[in-house]
């Protein structure tokens, strides 16, 4: 870490995306970069990585593929150091499991000599005089400042909890991200209840339903959504996951963007095809075994308020197509709410080059930019609003990244593919 040198990018928070552009920066001589995470280590979504869990795309979707298929940072290149390439090409599964996907992010970290851990971003202020942005990082209580021209933050999102249920949070009430942590608590209550109905809700859900009959004795999955939908991974929908997509999203209207999204749910908020299968497989044979099976799954039941009542929940809901509320009781409450973007503090002195909206969210440009020149702050899965449900999909990061490196050069150092759907999303620029 060189205080003195003027950087080309700094890039805040190291998650799967900023590891991407690090390591889509590595072949890149005319740029210098370095890039700062608060947390000790790469480790991507601890509390969740539950046995036998995948990931939701597939294994070419890594940090760099779409965007570099010739990368030394390729998943290939992965299992080719590891001396497991053919093993897995006779393993012939698409879906890696997380505990993979991390074991190759960090592989990727160990190979790369610009990311620095333990190392909190504090401020971030505009140096008018070397025309750069003045980074001030914390490491072992011991302050740096840190020169840039460019900044790429990748901090993530964080859980996304109702207000109500924030000042109950703890070892008994906790969100989703948080469940390896508590999962020991569990097997102690006797009524589980699991809110959402996403991928994190249904591996928790199917988790727990291990140790039926047994702990806990009622297992209860609620959600708000009107069912339990799958991911659609029909081809004609995985067009939809492509630069073209982004495009026509884009180009939205305002007002448009969020009904389209609203929409959307089962392109990026479904579970998987096989989870499900599992889940439903699982609920048959426990059935079949015991009989009748302590297990209930609701749907379109919205939750309005939690309260502690001596040592149980009480849980009030309302039922979106019966128009009615009622009440459940339970001994954990296991909150698979999502996740939300918030805009760190640490931005505050530079607010007045940063572009927002009339409604004070991010203005963010189609390069991925914020700031008032669209070409010196740009974000990381930040975008949904802006450039549609692929915001958060790990393999369009690659392609993120690509726009991001090729803006700050200037020129398309890497090729980013066009007219890849065989649909077409709009009227402007058909190609019939």
């Amino acid at each position: 870490m060189n205080s003195t040198l003027i950087y080309d990018i700094a890039g805040i928070g190291i998650g799967p995306f900023n590891l991407g552009l690090a390591a889509l920066l590595h072949p890149v001589k005319e740029l210098k970069s370095i890039f700062f995470e608060k947390n000790d280590c790469f480790n991507w979504h601890p509390g969740m990585m539950i046995s036998g869990t995948t990931l939701q795309v597939p294994f070419y979707a890594d940090l760099v593929t779409l965007a570099d298929p010739c990368s030394r940072f390729s998943f290939f290149s992965f299992l080719k150091y590891k001396n497991r390439l053919i093993r897995f090409s006779i393993y012939d599964h698409h879906f890696i499991s997380r505990k993979l996907f991390n074991e190759y992010c960090n592989w990727v970290v160990s190979q790369l000599d610009n990311l620095q851990f333990n190392c909190e971003v504090n401020s971030i202020i505009y140096n008018q005089k070397k025309k750069c942005y003045e980074i001030h990082v914390t490491n072992d209580h011991e302050q740096t400042k840190i020169y840039a021209k460019h900044i790429a933050c990748g901090i993530g999102t964080e859980p996304s909890v109702p207000t109500f249920c924030s000042t109950l949070l703890g070892k008994t009430v906790f969100h989703s991200s948080s469940y390896l942590y508590q999962k020991e608590n569990l097997a102690k209550q006797n009524s589980i209840v699991v809110i959402g109905s996403g991928q994190s809700a249904a591996e928790i859900f199917f988790d727990l339903l291990q140790n039926i009959p047994g702990s806990p004795k009622q297992l209860n999955w609620i959600t708000r959504s009107k069912g339990f939908f799958p991911m659609d991974y029909s081809k004609l929908a995985l067009e939809m996951t492509s630069p073209d997509y982004i495009s026509h999203f884009y180009s939205l209207p305002e007002h448009k963007k969020t009904e389209v999204l609203q929409s959307q749910n089962t392109l990026y908020k479904g579970i998987n095809f096989s989870l499900i299968d599992r889940i439903y497989d699982k609920l048959y044979e426990l059935a079949e075994e015991f009989g009748e099976v302590p297990v209930t799954l609701l749907t379109s039941m919205e939750l309005r308020n939690v309260t502690q009542k001596q040592k149980k929940y009480q849980l009030d809901f309302f039922h979106s197509e019966k128009e009615t509320e009622c009440m459940k009781y339970a001994d954990a409450i296991i909150l698979a709410t999502g996740y939300q973007n918030t805009f760190p503090d640490f931005f505050d002195p530079v607010k007045e080059r940063i572009c927002w909206k009339d409604n004070a969210d991010l203005d963010i440009a189609f390069n991925y930019s914020i700031d008032a020149n669209r070409s010196e702050i740009f974000v990381q899965n930040a975008e949904l609003l802006t450039h549609g449900f692929n915001a958060p999909d790990l393999g369009m990061g690659p392609h993120r990244n690509a726009i991001i490196i090729n803006s700050i050069l200037g020129y398309e150092y890497y090729v980013t593919e066009k007219n890849v759907a065989f649909q077409q999303f709009g009227i402007q620029g058909s190609r019939l």
